[in-house]
């Protein structure tokens, strides 16, 4: 299938290449300029399918559906629509930077919830904190302290942070990041996830989710 990260092009950086392999429930979203544009077209398709089954109302606890209809289902075609074309927007503009875009499918009844999936590379010989200011563990101005939580990974060192931001409006927004750093003989290889919402109520969802996927996502060195 095209939803699939096998059909979409690898991300070089700076000698290494990376791509996503997406457990269920996520799809990796193309971007102009990147992949394929028959690809996408066939994505966006497949994609609107995908989406649109996923806010299909599905039975309560007592087994009861509810039946839309034509008004309601031609809603929810709508949104499935609407809901890919934001998904390629989002990934269109982070392209440039050598950035993807993945979608988590079907939370809590939900469309797509976009995440930022980035990688970098920086000489081992020169530390910095680039990792922990992606992650939002520093800087701007958060309504209170980060929730910093460092994570025991397979491949490397992880962390994880949770922040709440009052907008100039007054609206709070809540991040959640995680960060995955491997350290070679010539290079750190630093991944990072990230997702900023309103909807407080999916935080604990998706932080559950960023653990499936952060180990999705695969490097590799494509240079000697």
């Amino acid at each position: 299938m095209t939803t699939q990260s096998d059909d979409l092009t690898g991300v070089e950086v700076s000698g290494w290449t990376w791509r996503i392999e997406p457990p269920t429930g996520w799809l990796v979203v193309p971007a102009t300029g990147l992949d394929d544009p028959d690809e996408i077209a066939e994505w966006e398709q497949e994609a609107t399918a995908i989406v649109r089954e996923s806010v299909e109302p599905r039975p309560d606890e007592a087994g009861e559906t509810v039946e839309l209809d034509d008004a309601g289902r031609a809603e929810l075609d709508q949104l499935a629509v609407d809901s890919v074309a934001n998904l390629r927007a989002f990934a269109d503009g982070m392209a440039p930077g050598g950035n993807r875009v993945v979608g988590a499918i079907g939370v809590l009844g939900n469309g797509p919830v976009p995440v930022l999936v980035a990688v970098g590379v920086s000489d081992p010989a020169e530390p910095d904190d680039g990792l922990m200011a992606a992650l939002g563990a520093t800087g701007g101005s958060p309504s209170a302290p980060p929730n910093i939580e460092h994570l025991d990974l397979p491949d490397g060192d992880g962390v994880r942070v949770v922040r709440l931001d009052i907008d100039e409006a007054g609206t709070a927004w809540m991040s959640v990041a995680v960060g995955r750093r491997v350290e070679h003989h010539d290079a750190v290889v630093d991944t990072v996830l990230v997702w900023r919402t309103v909807d407080l109520f999916l935080v604990a969802a998706m932080v559950e989710l960023f653990d499936e996927l952060l180990p999705a996502v695969q490097i590799t060195r494509s240079a000697p």
